[in-house]
Order: C-alpha cells, then structure tokens, then sequence
C-alpha cells in the first residue's frame, strides 16, 4: 500500500483525469483459489478478468489519442505489480492514469470484486467499504506473563513484538523456602504488575495506530486483570467478549478467531447506524433519503455519514455519492441486508446540520 487508506481515500476523490483521457480503478480478487493457480499468478480469475477489460478499453480508444498513449503507458506498470507478487494479499486495487501522475496500490487483506473501471474520476466504492468495514484494529493475546500484540489493517494481521516476562525467580525464591502465602502474595504481585504493563502497551499501541477496536484474547487468569488495567478509553473500544486463546496458538488461529469477532462488532455498528438513519427520516430531522435528497445533502457539504446498501445500484451512481462523501468530509457507511434501509430506497444521508425551508 503507497498511502494511508483513509488519506488515500480523500485524494482521490478530489482527483480527476485530464482533458481527453480516463482513469484506471482496477479491483482484483487476487486469492489463489481457482484450481492449479496458487503459483501462477498468470492463472488467477481476477488477473484474467483485468487483461480482457483492458483489451475490451484499449480497442475502445483506438485509433490514437492522449487517452490510448495513457492507457498504453498505464498497462505495462499494472502488469508488473502483479509480476511482482501480492505478498499473501487476498484484494489488490491499482488506480492508474500516466497522462496525470496518477499511480496507487493497495494490497487487501480481504478480496475485492474483480472489476477494472475507466472514466474521469476513480471508482472509490469498493476501497470505501473495505476502510469502512476493516478499520484498523488491535488484537491482545495474554497470559500473566506473556502478551502477543497484533494489528489489523484492511483485514490482512500482522503480529508485532509483545511484551513478556520470566518467571524462572519465582520458582527460584519459591524453592529457597517461602511460605505459601508469601509466595501466593507474590505471585498475584507479579500477575498485577504484568498486567498493568501489558495494558500500557496495549494503549500506547492503540493510540500510535489509530485503531477503533480491540480485541482481547487469553487465559482465564489474565484477563480480568489486564482488562481491569486498561485505561476506559481503551475498554470502549472493545470489540466483544474475549476469546480464550493460547497463548502459543498461531497467528492463523488468532486471525480465524479474532475475523469473527470483528465482523460481528462491524455488523452491529452498521445496522445502529442504519437504524438512526430510519429514525431520522422518519422524523423529517438529521436525516435524508434516495439518490436525489442524498446527493444534494452531499454537494452542499450537509452529509455526515453516507448510508448506503451493499449492493446498492447502479454501480455509477453508488461511486459517485461515495466520491462526493470523501470530498465533503462525510464517513461512508456500506451496510448488509437493512430491510429498512432498503425501504428508504438502499442509500441515505445522516446530517450534521439542516437548512430548513
């Protein structure tokens, strides 16, 4: 990834291509999923589906023009970050357009719907769900003397050095002839102290990244302590319960566990913020509904956050309210399987303020 997704997000909704040429906004499912691919990349559905939609949009520009010499300057520079490797990525998007400078990757930890678009302005829907749905977020994974930190970012887990301890003088003073109660007195000492200090990692870690949630992981000893330790900005922050995990399991069992968790907190956010939207609307107040109301609130920098079904259609008019919402400063909010949103039409806009007739 070139750029911070959300900062990336802003960019390009405000980029557009020059006079007599287009941009490139290529979506890839880059899995390894489809039969005899997984070390050809060549082989892959997505890359298949990106070569036919290019020669369908280079025939398109023919015979000449500053449209094809971009296209053509544009092909070559997709092909080899595909060449050189989406490094474990399920999702990659390339928005592209030589003409104008214009060169952005990004590598998903979860798949994007294989789809290339060309036109004056990028086709920022997708990568607007994926920030929307994986925003960063941190994954603890304790025991009273060890603490894994992981960070989540567009889906894909990346494990960082934890903080531990050992416990080898404890047993050495234990075996020098305590008493049982000085060595039990010691012992919660030592689980208190590292509890606080794991929480302050976990904070420090939160902050730094900017993440929106936590999940904790661990022992039934642990946790109550690390999470009586975290500060309350911390603690609201909190996915869901915490998951009982080894503290040795493997990063592909903490992602597995940790993916559901996240998706169920995510699914929980999107419908309460639907449901303020019908709420809205239905009390004539901070809210509007359908592409006409929705897009006027957008232009007149009224938009909050933009509520739009997932399947929401047409396609060019989905990403030109959520092109419209990054320009205004309103957040975009893709939300599955809402009966009443879809009621309202499938899209529609929280208000920060309205300019009542």
């Amino acid at each position: 990834m070139t750029s911070e997704p959300r900062e990336l997000l802003r960019r390009l909704a405000g980029w557009e291509a020059p006079e007599g040429t287009g941009v490139l906004s290529v979506y890839l499912d880059v899995r390894p999923t489809a039969a005899g691919s997984g070390d050809r990349p060549e082989q892959r559905p997505g890359v298949t589906i990106l070569k036919d939609r290019l020669h369908r949009i280079e025939k398109s520009l023919l015979p000449r023009g500053a449209g094809l010499d971009s296209l053509r300057a544009d092909i070559p520079r997709i092909e080899q970050e595909l060449a050189n490797g989406v490094q474990g990525a399920a999702g990659l998007a390339v928005f592209a357009c030589s003409a104008g400078g214009l060169f952005e990757v990004v590598h998903s930890g979860t798949p994007f719907t294989s789809r290339v678009i060309y036109g004056q302005r990028p086709a920022l829907f997708q990568l607007a769900r994926v920030v929307d749905e994986y925003e960063t977020a941190i994954v603890a994974v304790a025991d009273t003397n060890t603490l894994r930190l992981f960070t989540v970012h567009l889906g894909a887990m990346e494990e960082l050095r934890g903080t531990g301890q050992d416990t080898e003088h404890i047993q050495k003073r234990a075996a020098g002839g305590w008493s049982q109660a000085n060595f039990q007195r010691h012992v919660e000492k030592h689980r208190e102290d590292f509890a606080k200090e794991a929480a302050q990692a976990i904070a420090r870690l939160m902050n730094a990244e900017k993440a929106t949630r936590l999940v904790l992981a661990g022992d039934e000893v642990a946790i109550p302590l690390l999470r009586a330790a975290l500060p309350r900005e911390v603690t609201e922050r909190l996915a869901g319960d915490a998951l009982r995990i080894h503290i040795r399991a493997s990063r592909e069992e903490v992602a597995a566990e940790a993916a559901a968790v996240l998706a169920a907190a995510e699914a929980r956010s999107s419908a309460a913020i639907a449901d303020a939207l019908m709420e809205e609307v239905l009390s004539d107040d901070l809210g509007v509904a359908g592409i006409a109301d929705s897009r006027e609130a957008l232009k007149a920098g009224q938009g909050d956050v933009l509520v739009i079904e997932e399947h929401f259609q047409p396609i060019d008019v989905r990403n030109e309210l959520t092109g419209l919402a990054i320009q205004t400063g309103a957040r975009v909010e893709i939300v599955p399987g809402h009966e009443g949103l879809a009621g309202l039409g499938g899209v529609g806009v929280l208000l920060r303020y309205r300019a009542w007739q």
